[in-house]
């Protein structure tokens, strides 16, 4: 007997232009840059998650240099409280158009209506990929639309196996399917 109830998710895999290998290269991650941007501006607010403090930064730099530093933040637990508030108000009252997060923005902050969700690497566990992709879409009628970016053929498989497993509604971690 099925408890609850399953939910339509609209998910799909970007991958880079470049063949996949097994490290990231720097022409996949500038692929990876412009596809972020280019959803961003098709898309009135786009929250980014990561995995590490580190690619946060990197991914707000190089997202900021392309939409302009006013249209991007950062959001993380090694950010100040006052900071980390002002980027989900900026995010919140729509005077951003992307956020890039780790965990800190998982659960409990109302950050408001988000269009897209865009995963960089794989989450690592179906119920982070669920729940990250489950901040889109808060609106009656809204269908909640997560985009997983890879980085190599391994990230591509994992990937995979989590969109497979959100799909058929499962929880527990992307080796688990």
């Amino acid at each position: 007997m099925q408890v609850g109830q399953h939910r339509a998710l609209d998910l799909a895999i970007e991958v880079p232009g470049e063949e996949l290998g097994s490290v990231g290269t720097n022409s996949i991650w500038d692929d990876i840059y412009e596809r972020l941007a280019e959803l961003a501006l098709q898309h009135r607010s786009t929250l980014v998650f990561v995995n590490t403090r580190a690619m946060v930064e990197r991914l707000a730099f190089c997202l900021g240099e392309r939409l302009g530093p006013e249209n991007v933040a950062a959001h993380h637990g090694s950010l100040s409280r006052k900071l980390r508030f002002e980027a989900e108000r900026k995010l919140k009252n729509g005077e951003i158009r992307l956020l890039v997060a780790t965990a800190s923005l998982e659960l409990g902050i109302d950050i408001g209506s988000i269009d897209l969700v865009c995963q960089v690497n794989s989450p690592r566990a179906i119920a982070a990929g669920m729940q990250r992709v489950g901040r889109a879409g808060h609106w009656r009628g809204a269908i909640p639309k997560g985009r997983f970016f890879v980085t190599t053929r391994d990230d591509l498989m994992e990937c995979s196996a989590l969109i497979r497993a959100m799909r058929a509604g499962g929880a527990g971690s992307a080796g688990d399917s």
